[in-house]
């Protein structure tokens, strides 16, 4: 069983960017690797360009030095490196699970329904925050929160 969530980043503008992760949204998983893996806004920016997840993981790419297209190593939905994302689009071949942009927080909040997410997070001035959907507000990420 999943537990779904949103990931998003604040833009200059106010909008938020957001894409679906499917697997194991709960911040002793998703939230702690975005803690560790995900502190900046241009790696944070490459993780929407991704689009929908169906895992998160260390890496967007391998960090190995190994093709993940090669044909001797070939990174799917079904065959994943270990330690690098894998995303519907890229991964598997499906289509319209782009990121997503979204006027403002109301907006992205809403995402969730859509999703059936039970957590969101978001990426704002270099630090991390996160909610529970069913029981509201906004916490900042801390490594506290992700034991």
């Amino acid at each position: 069983m999943a537990t779904r969530s949103n990931i998003g980043i604040v833009n200059e503008d106010g909008s938020i960017t957001g894409i679906y992760c499917h697997y194991d949204g709960y911040p002793e998983y998703v939230g702690k690797m975005l803690l560790n893996h995900y502190t900046t806004s241009d790696i944070v920016n490459g993780l929407m360009n991704l689009g929908d997840l169906s895992i998160l993981s260390e890496s967007l790419y391998s960090t190995t030095g190994i093709n993940l297209y090669s044909d001797n190593n070939r990174h799917t939905f079904d065959n994943p490196q270990k330690g690098v994302c894998v995303a519907y689009g890229r991964d598997r071949g499906e289509q319209n699970v782009d990121s997503v942009k979204y006027e403002d927080l109301g907006q992205y909040e809403d995402m969730a329904a859509d999703t059936l997410a039970e957590y969101q997070y978001l990426f704002e001035d270099g630090k991390w925050m996160y909610r529970c959907t069913y029981k509201g507000g906004w916490n900042e990420l801390t490594a506290e929160v992700c034991k």
